[in-house]
């Protein structure tokens, strides 16, 4: 890694491989430096845990209608399912499992909480989505798990404003063979420098300088894809310090947190059609959380806990038998425990923990929403920010990232024209002293 190259990208998640694809389009030079060693980030589909696809990471193509991803699974030959919106799911109670009147007066709970904090937001007040929500309710419990779950943070911790921003066509769809299946195939022949992690960025001189385990990189521009929390970490030092205006962004618009806990079976042991969707509420425990599963994925043995907000970090931090306890007793509640007798592996994620990404997906707080598009702006002329966090209306999504890599790319190539074009009459009259 010699030569000066035009533009570097740190990441290789979805959106610095949508920005390094797209920055081969215009021509220009590139490295992408990957600290894994894999690609796609918070997009990664497991087929060695137990012989099936699961993604550990983002699982939906969300507004999958419009979604551009969608477009290229069905380029690649990626099945997913367009299920019905809305759908039925299934709800246990602890003590027994609910009837379809309780599923839709949950559901109705949360679809009027989510209309008043979109509301709120329109009306440009940006307050905490616990604000608007029915707390004393019946529903609560599992009302404040979706909103965690959706936007990785407590309902006291999503700005409303944020909410009512993001662009949902509600046509939430999941892939059979995983997302990051998908994203592994679209960029097989994309160079990539793996475990290459970025300790410093000294943006000081004529080039960008990277320093890496595997030497220093030079570039006319460099594209940053980490997560916020990673970037607000300090892991990677900066020469000069990031501006004060994006630090506060940082702090404003955090990396939130959500984890899941797969459980695999000899058989199936649920008897639920093929990828049912389960929320779990003890209503014999007012304290013990509520959570999600996916049970039977396009067919497999398999049930897949969902964990967000404040109960996903927390069970990160104590450590993977806590945060699997925690999911096995839900799921032995609901489908009784002599179901263990045939499990054949278990599994759980750690974004929080995991120094790459130190959380999931992004999430104003009260009050700051309007700090997201502090993330989009340059930092300087030559460095540009890109990732789900960035995306106006896209955020948490595979596609924000998407779109905003791509973006980022034309933005660096439209400094590099600029930049270029700067310099050919300084060098014409070099040349004509020369010729003198």
């Amino acid at each position: 890694m010699s030569r000066v190259v035009d533009v570097a990208v740190v990441g290789a998640g979805a959106a610095g491989l949508a920005a390094t694809f797209r920055a081969y389009e215009l021509g220009l030079s590139c490295y992408l430096l990957e600290a894994k060693s894999r690609i796609g980030g918070r997009t990664h589909t497991d087929t060695e845990t137990f012989g099936v696809a699961w993604d550990r990471g983002a699982h939906w193509l969300h507004s999958a209608d419009v979604n551009p991803l969608t477009r290229i699974a069905d380029e690649l030959g990626h099945p997913y399912l367009a299920r019905p919106r809305p759908f039925d799911g299934h709800l246990h109670l602890g003590s027994g499992w609910g009837v379809k009147e309780d599923w839709r007066a949950y559901r109705d709970e949360f679809e009027e909480a989510i209309a008043r904090a979109v509301e709120a937001g329109e009306e440009g007040r940006d307050i905490a989505a616990l604000d608007v929500m029915k707390n004393g309710s019946r529903w609560a419990r599992m009302v404040h798990h979706i909103f965690a779950a959706i936007s990785g943070m407590p309902p006291s911790e999503i700005s409303t404003a944020d909410l009512a921003a993001y662009r949902d066509s509600e046509a939430n769809w999941p892939l059979e063979r995983g997302y990051g299946a998908l994203l592994a195939a679209r960029y097989a022949d994309l160079p990539v420098e793996l475990s290459t992690p970025v300790s410093a960025v000294d943006a000081g001189g004529e080039h960008i300088l990277l320093e890496t385990p595997r030497g220093t990189v030079r570039a006319r521009s460099l594209i940053l894809t980490v997560s916020t929390n990673v970037l607000a970490s300090g892991v990677i030092r900066f020469t000069p310090e990031l501006p004060a205006r994006l630090t506060s962004a940082l702090e404003g618009v955090p990396t939130g947190h959500a984890n899941k806990v797969a459980f695999h079976f000899r058989r199936d042991v649920f008897g639920m059609p093929d990828t049912s969707y389960v929320n779990f509420m003890d209503e014999r425990d007012a304290a013990r959380p509520a959570c999600s599963f996916q049970v039977r994925p396009f067919g497999s043995t398999l049930a897949i806990a969902y964990l967000g907000g404040d109960l996903a970090e927390n069970l990160d931090r104590a450590g993977e038998a806590e945060m699997t306890d925690f999911a096995r007793a839900a799921l032995g509640d609901m489908f009784g425990t002599d179901i263990f007798k045939d499990i054949s592996g278990f599994a759980a994620t750690s974004w929080t923990s995991d120094p790459h990404t130190l959380g999931a997906y992004s999430c104003a707080r009260p009050g700051r929403a309007h700090e997201r598009a502090v993330l989009a702006e340059p930092v300087g002329d030559r460095i540009f920010l890109a990732g789900e966090a960035v995306s106006a209306d896209w955020f948490s999504t595979v596609q924000g990232a998407h779109m905003s890599g791509i973006e980022a790319a034309e933005k660096a190539a439209s400094f590099l024209d600029s930049a270029i074009a700067a310099a050919l009459p300084r060098r014409q009259n070099e040349t004509n002293k020369n010729n003198a």
